[in-house]
């Protein structure tokens, strides 16, 4: 008995793309894009504000850009409030979200950024990864987060 290889792979390949086509279907379903209600407007689209997988949102990083340098708390509070409005555009709120991630420019504001992290989540507060970061725009933070919706 011949087996014409061919045949088996092409087979194969049919019936695995009619097995996949729905889960690719639904994957697809899956994940879109939610655009910001305030977009940069200094800057080309070339990332997403909020994308949702999904129940979960994945925000874009949000810098302060006014406050004087070392006001911690005031630049990390506008970068809060930031991230609050995003959530809430997409359907979230502070208390759905899971993981922040915080890049300082300087490490003395550590200790205020807990005192700040602390007071925005009192009860259950999210994973935290915290690096210090130059950033080229001269901002004392960058905050960005992933939720669920």
């Amino acid at each position: 008995m011949h087996i014409d290889r061919r045949s088996v792979v092409a087979s194969l390949s049919t019936l695995g793309l009619a097995l996949l086509g729905p889960f690719a279907k639904a994957e697809a379903a899956l994940r879109k894009k939610i655009f910001s209600a305030n977009p940069p407007s200094t800057q080309p689209a070339v990332y997403s504000p909020a994308v949702a997988y999904g129940n979960l949102l994945f925000l874009a990083g949000k810098s302060s850009r006014s406050a004087a340098p070392g006001e911690i708390h005031a630049d990390a509070k506008w970068v809060f409030d930031e991230l609050e409005k995003e959530l809430k555009n997409a359907g979230s709120s502070m208390e759905k979200v899971l993981k922040v991630n915080v890049a300082l420019s300087d490490i003395k504001d550590y200790a205020a950024l807990n005192e700040i992290f602390a007071a925005r989540f009192p009860k259950e507060p999210p994973v935290r990864t915290t690096i210090v970061a130059a950033n080229p725009r001269g901002t004392t933070v960058e905050i960005d987060l992933v939720a669920y919706i």
